[in-house]
């Protein structure tokens, strides 16, 4: 093996170890029995698991939601994200890859664009919209946001899934006298499923992971989600508890991470090119 081979593989090895050491870490100090530090082996740490309580010091009862519905909180929230732009890019898409729209070519550029704008310019809009449409500090209102920041990309997936499709079946039913909306409906969706399972996919763990939307249009903690409840644990108490904030992270991540793992062969699937496999 020659000495380029060997550095390669020592620096792949390298940046593996670097990868996967925050998530021991992250494991380490979840069973640690001292709250600063790594040492022993204990599971108390997830008593908020069976009581819903963060923190059993009445001091901080105000400040913490219940965990069980901070889990219900995150999991709406990702549902209906995942749900509505699911919807409404697969509609859209068909839309924009079968009827000949004016302007398409700026359309999707259009689309593409608007995905590239960073979040937090638009945070302090967002703000005044929900204010004014009186959905501030509601998760359907976060939900709405997510929305229309994830549409463009989900638009322009849809669009590639539905251009690589062929046209035969759908002209058969045209032709046998369906209107489009029904060959959408009945005809183009079953044949589209992959795409629409992949980016449902790709949306909840999307919306399951959000934060800056939540911290910004959301201040009443009964509408926190876990995320949010990650962070008021940094930020409120005086010494931060490591052991119960990585006991509270892997009850954050693990499931989602289920979720991906049985998911995963749908977003194999999103290619710009269309779909795979």
């Amino acid at each position: 093996m020659s000495l380029g081979r060997i550095l390669i593989n020592l620096l792949a090895m390298i940046l593996i170890l670097l990868g996967l050491s925050p998530y021991a870490l992250i494991m380490l100090l979840a069973f640690s029995e001292k709250p600063t530090s790594i040492q022993g082996f204990t599971i108390d740490n997830f008593a908020f698991i069976a009581t819903g309580k963060l923190l059993q010091d009445p001091r901080y009862s105000h400040i913490y939601p219940n965990i069980h519905a901070a889990l219900v909180n995150t999991l709406f929230l990702a549902l209906g994200v995942s749900f509505l732009v699911t919807l409404l890019s697969s509609m859209t898409g068909y839309a924009l890859s079968r009827y000949p729209v004016p302007g398409r070519r700026a359309i999707l550029a259009t689309v593409l664009a608007l995905h590239g704008i960073p979040v937090i310019i638009l945070l302090i809009g967002l703000y005044f919209v929900l204010r004014f449409i009186g959905l501030f500090n509601t998760l359907i209102g976060v939900i709405l946001a997510k929305v229309v920041l994830d549409l463009p990309l989900g638009i322009w997936i849809m669009k590639n899934f539905y251009d690589n499709l062929p046209w035969d079946i759908e002209i058969a039913s045209i032709v046998d006298g369906a209107g489009r909306f029904t060959t959408w409906l009945r005809i183009m969706l079953p044949l589209a499923k992959p795409g629409i399972a992949a980016l449902a996919v790709l949306e909840f763990i999307s919306g399951w992971g959000e934060f800056i939307l939540v911290y910004t249009l959301v201040t009443s903690n009964t509408n926190w989600t876990l995320s949010m409840v990650i962070r008021g644990l940094i930020g409120e108490m005086g010494s931060v508890n490591l052991n119960l904030l990585a006991a509270l992270s892997i009850f954050y991540l693990i499931p989602v991470l289920i979720f991906f793992i049985a998911t995963q062969k749908y977003l194999l699937r999103i290619a710009f090119g269309g779909v795979r496999g």
